[in-house]
This record gives structure tokens, sequence and C-alpha cells, in this order.
């Protein structure tokens, strides 16, 4: 059969998430929307959380590499991984129970009639055995290493031999046996790191299996950041882009009022086709500008006034907040950019950065994963030493329980009052000559962690770096808010001046729309710079760790069944404290507690310039 593409028969309902009637997209030729959907930047950040199961972002990679996206599922998927989850590493020391019923027939012929049991003949003797087989063993590998197992073997077994003593019989076995290990494999510390019965090189105990969920909350920690970090920046654009159309269109409506005024006096006369000219060309310039502002142009989030438009990043933020792309609404940003100086203190922050940064905590979990794959490494240098048990009893009779007043009347009896006893105690020793491997994987384990130490520092290189370029960007920032202010201001008083000229005579048109220009520009350049202060002061939230602290928001574990709670507060009864009096050292703890999160006082920055408008600067206070 020619191989050939097909539609797969998903349990999916197709374009589920559209809905039965979609609605057309906002555009330049459709009239203005009728609802304006005024939102506060704290409401996009609530629906995100609450709308994502799979962490948002720009740029469509859910589209081409759904694989790489994270989602609310994935610290459930560690733990449940039949692989390398907690459970599964758990299921390790699981009892196990294993059970067989077995029956044979068995027809030989002997050239001795002796071995036949049919005394002396001149021929070859025949024997007919019948077997019926039942076993049951139940066997557990302790934390410790300790491998335990109990087992029971009935046989029953029918020949017709003449010499048997009874036509056919029974034999019952109980077995109890134990294997410790003393060198390798022995101590809780390594069947909770590398599990029981792993080959070397394989680490998959309960202490990594838990270290790597850690792993994959740090994880799944910074994706919900990054989907954070990009609605507040989403939504501090499209603020942008409304305030850049704001000044496109008051520039047109100059531009218009000024080619009307220009047509005018054409048309009496008193005018020239020069001006007439210039104003028409500035008014359909100015055209061009709202609609790029309004529809804007490809979907880049830089705040060039070329790319930026009101609908695409609407549509941008109604992605990351998962609502529907077009429901006849249009969303306007409700919130202000703040104004006013915001100052962090350098050594707090840098305290903050080296302490809260979840990459450097993520990789803090893979260094204490090295470290406890080290430990059970060196374990493999060692020789195996086993001290091996066995304590078996049997039971023979003519039934299984039988007449028990009678002499091998019931093979139960006999078990329970005979003497059929047998045991087994001894060392096992068993090494590699040379442990070639066992070197092999403490080598490997070292460098391992060496390397995971190497990327640590370099992770703290550039997470000061980038510390250091948030400081000197919101520095910047608000640098040129003010600065930009102070432009509008001067460029409005222009634009006043160049008009009073023109009107009495004395200036060119020129210089009117020239003015006009400049205005428009300087205006779209402060509110841009507006916007570049406030995603300035959530990067250095970002680049110190408390982003979400900075949204409120907080992590943790949503809430179990009602049957689970009453689970847990049944088997909470079996896990009392124990004084355990063998127990001679401490184990080394694995983490240092729980992460604090919400470690910012409501209000967050530091604002040590209470002035909301900034102040005119003269020419000698640049």
């Amino acid at each position: 059969v020619a191989t050939q593409i097909e539609y797969p028969d998903a349990c999916v309902q197709p374009a589920s998430a559209i809905g039965e009637h979609p609605l057309r997209p906002h555009t330049v030729r459709e009239p203005e929307p009728e609802e304006i959907w005024t939102v506060s930047l704290d409401q996009v950040v609530q629906l995100a959380l609450a709308n994502s199961q799979v962490m948002r972002e720009i740029g469509g990679r859910i589209v081409q590499s759904p694989q790489t996206m994270s989602s609310v599922y994935d610290p459930s998927l560690q733990v449940t991984n039949p692989l390398t989850g907690e459970e599964a590493a758990l299921s390790a020391f699981d009892a196990q129970l294993a059970s067989g019923l077995f029956l044979s027939r068995d027809d030989r012929s002997f050239n001795n009639p002796l071995f036949a049991g049919a005394g002396f003949a001149a021929q070859a003797a025949s024997l007919t055995t019948e077997n019926g087989q039942f076993q049951t063993e139940v066997s557990k590998r302790a934390a410790t290493g300790t491998y335990l197992a109990l087992r029971n073997q009935t046989v029953r077994t029918s020949r017709n031999s003449s010499f048997e003593l009874f036509p056919s019989y029974y034999e019952t076995t109980f077995e109890a046996e134990f294997r410790q290990p003393l060198l390798r494999g022995a101590g809780i510390a390594f069947n909770r790191i590398a599990g029981p019965n792993t080959p070397v090189g394989s680490y998959n105990g309960i202490m990594v299996a838990r270290v790597k969920t850690d792993i994959a909350l740090a994880d799944f920690e910074r994706s919900v950041r990054s989907l954070v970090e990009d609605v507040q920046e989403t939504y501090w654009l499209l603020y942008y882009a409304y305030r850049n159309l704001d000044a496109r269109i008051a520039a047109r409506d100059a531009a218009l009022e000024s080619w009307r005024n220009a047509k005018t006096k054409l048309d009496v006369g008193d005018g020239n086709i020069l001006d007439e000219s210039l104003t028409r060309e500035q008014y359909f310039q100015f055209q061009t500008q709202v609609a790029d502002a309004l529809s804007g142009v490809g979907t880049d989030t830089s705040t060039s006034p070329a790319r930026v438009g009101v609908y695409t990043l609407e549509r941008q933020l109604r992605l990351l907040i998962g609502i529907d792309v077009n429901d006849g609404r249009l969303i306007r940003p409700a919130d202000e950019p703040t104004k006013a100086e915001i100052v962090f203190d350098w050594d707090q922050a840098v305290d903050q950065a080296m302490f809260r940064r979840v990459e450097l905590r993520r990789q803090q979990w893979s260094i204490k994963q090295r470290e406890m794959e080290l430990l059970a490494a060196r374990n493999r240098l060692l020789m195996n030493l086993d001290l091996v048990g066995l304590y078996r009893r049997r039971g023979f009779g003519d039934a299984l329980f039988g007449e028990r007043n009678r002499e091998n009347g019931s093979a139960f009896r006999d078990l329970y009052d005979g003497s059929l006893d047998g045991w087994q105690f001894g060392a096992q020793l068993s090494t590699p000559i040379g442990n070639r491997i066992g070197h092999a994987a403490v080598r490997n384990a070292e460098l391992t962690l060496q390397r995971e130490r190497a990327l640590l520092r370099e992770q703290e290189r550039y997470v000061y770096a980038e510390l250091s370029e948030s400081f000197s960007e919101l520095d910047r920032a608000y640098r040129q808010s003010r600065t930009n202010f102070n432009r509008v201001i001067a460029a409005r008083q222009r634009l006043t001046s160049e008009v009073l000229l023109n009107q009495e005579g004395e200036g060119l048109l020129q210089f009117v729309l020239n003015a006009q220009s400049r205005l428009a520009d300087a205006e779209a350049e402060y509110f841009r710079s507006l916007v570049d202060y406030n995603l300035a002061v959530a990067k250095v939230h970002f680049s110190q760790g408390t982003l979400l602290d900075y949204f409120g928001v907080t992590l943790t574990e949503g809430p179990w069944t009602e049957a689970a709670y009453q689970a847990g507060a049944k088997n909470s009864r079996r896990f009392k404290p124990r004084e355990l009096s063998y127990c001679v050292t401490t184990p080394r703890p694995v983490g240092r507690g729980e992460y604090q999160q919400n470690v910012l006082p409501r209000g967050t920055d530091v604002i040590v310039d209470e002035q909301i408008v900034p102040q005119d600067l003269g020419p000698g206070d640049l």
C-alpha cells in the first residue's frame, strides 16, 4: 500500500476552541467597534492565569513545536512518570506476590523394570506419573537493600508403581529467605538514590525522583513568570499603541484643517498651488500613519511606530489571556503608566537575584541531584558481599489435610508436628576484577557534578550582568521620559508660534506642517518612553527574581478531593514519630525548607520622587 497523508481518528472536536460562529477580526475597513472593554493590568494577569492550561507565548511556537510548551500538567506528569517519577521509584519497594498452578503427566518406559516399580519381568516396564504443583511467594525489598521472601510449594504426585507407599501423596514446603547486602547496594542512602537492582550509571531512587519533581516545579514557575511578563509587556505596548494612534489622529486632523484652509485660499485666489499640494500630501501621509497605528504592520512587538498597531496588539493580548480572539469588543488599557521615579537598592537587588532567581534555584537542584548520584556511584566501587539465609520446613502425607491421627495421613499435620526442617546460612562474595565500570561511573559522576557547578557559576555571572543592564535601562528610560516630556512642551510651543507667524504672513506654511509632524512624533516618543520606563521597572523585578511577587502571584498546589483528605487523615496515624535506637547517623537534608514567595511589601517599589509630571528643564539642566 502506498504511503499517503491521512487524518487521524482522534477523540477531539475539530475547531473546538473557536466556536460555531466565529466573528470577523477588526480591520481598517470595518467601522469602529461598538463596545470598548477597559481592563486593568491586574485584571488581564488574573485572566491569563485563570485561562492558561498551556503557558502561552508570543510567536506561535505552540503551532510549530507544541511538545516544547509548558503546561499546568507538567509537574503532575513528572510525579506520575512510570520511569522516573516518585511513585515509580517507590514501587521498587512494593511487596511482590507470585503464584502458579501447574498440572503435568508423564508416561515413560524403562529398560530396567525396577525403575518402573514393576518387579522382574521379561519386557520393558512403563511408568505413569501425574503431578499437580501449586506455589505462592511473597517477596519484598527493604529500603536498606534487604531482600525478604516467604514462599510455599505444595506438590501432589501419583505413580502407578507397585513400590510406592501411597498411590498418591502430597508434599508441602514453607521457606523463609533473606539476603542482606553488606557492601555494594547496602544502606538506606544508596537505595533511596539509585534504587535497588539498578545497573551501574542508573539512578532512579526516590530521592532523585523527588529532586526531578522540584526541577519540574521550577520549570513550571519559570513558564508562569514568562507568561506574566509577556502579558504585562503586551498590555503596556497596547497602551502605547493607543497613545500613538491618538497622536497620529491629532496630527491628521490638524493637517486636514491646514489643507482645507489652503484649499479655500486657493479657490478664492489668495493662495498658491504649492501650499495646497503640501498640505494635501501632509494629510495623506498622516492618514497612512493612522491606518498603520490602528491595524499594525506584521506582529513584531517592537514599539516602533511603523510596526505597532492597536488591532495587532489587542489580538496578541487576547491570545495571551486566553479569551476569544474576536468577540466584537475592543480592549483598551485602563491603567496609566507610572511617571514617578522608582529607585531600587542595588545591594538588596543583588542578594535577591542570587537567592530568588528560579534559574539559579533550578540549577542548584540539579547540583543536589549530581551530589547524590556521586554518593551512589562510590558505592559501586565496593564488592558484592551478601549475607544470605534460608529456613525450610517440609510436610509429607497421603492427603493434604486428611486424617491427622494416622501416620503420614496429613501433609499439613506433618508440616506443623514433624521435624523435616532445613536451613542454610552463609556469605556470598562476587566482584569484577579491576571494577573498571565502577571507576568509570565514579569519574563520570564527578565530572557531571563539576559541570553543573560550573554552569551555576556562569549563570550567576549572567544574572548579575542582566541585573546591571536592567538598572542601567531603568535610569535611561526614566531620563528619556523626562526629556521627551519637555520635547512635547517645546514642540507644542513651536507649533503655536509657527501658526501665529503664518497667520500674520511672516512664516512659511512648510514650517507649520513640519511643526505638526514633529509634535506628533514627540508625543508618540513621550508615551513610548513612558512605556519603556514601566517595562524597565518590571525588568528589574524580573532580573532580581521578584516579578511574580510584584504582581501578587503565588504558586500553590490545587485542592484535592474530599476522599483524598479523608484517606490522608486515616493514614496519618501510621506515620507517628518513633525513636530509632539503631539510628547512629542523621541523614543530610535535601532541601532548605519552603521557598518564601511573598517577600515584597505591598507597594513593591521605593518611590523617591512623588512628582507625577516632570518639570520643564532648561538647557543648563540637560
